[in-house]
């Protein structure tokens, strides 16, 4: 059965990105420099597309895809090439709580962080297909 989870809009990225960028989208234009303007606003797009469609994808045939939008490449890790999972919240400021994130340490030593929702039951998910492809 294939099983894909979302990923949810982080706080941190909303107000620490996009604010400052429309604030500074629209005081650009206000002053006339459209140029930069649009480079802010072509930022927000990007960020918008990226939060909107994450999505990390648990196939049948022992593979984890994730994908981050049209303007990104998606990744392939086959599962047992993951060495380890660890569920972590990143911390920022106190003010911001932050969402639970994955930790996916791979076998060649590279550590990849994936932030699906609900990130607990992702790590249960991988874990237990994890298990089973491995134990084919």
């Amino acid at each position: 059965m294939i099983r894909t989870f979302h990923s949810k809009i982080d706080p941190v990225i909303l107000f620490g990105c996009m604010l400052p960028c429309t604030v500074l989208a629209v005081y650009f234009f206000w002053i006339k420099l459209a140029l930069l303007a649009a480079v802010f606003m072509i930022f927000m797009v990007i960020l918008v597309e990226r939060m909107i469609h994450s999505s990390y994808t648990l196939t049948d045939d022992g593979r984890l895809l994730v994908y981050k939008g049209r303007f990104s490449r998606s990744a392939v890790y086959a599962l047992d090439e993951i060495a380890s999972v660890e569920l972590h919240r990143p911390s920022f400021f106190f003010l911001f709580k932050r969402r639970d994130a994955v930790l996916l340490t791979l076998k060649n030593g590279r550590q990849v962080v994936v932030t699906p929702f609900p990130a607990a039951e992702f790590c249960h998910a991988l874990l237990k297909r994890r298990e089973d492809f491995l134990s084919r």
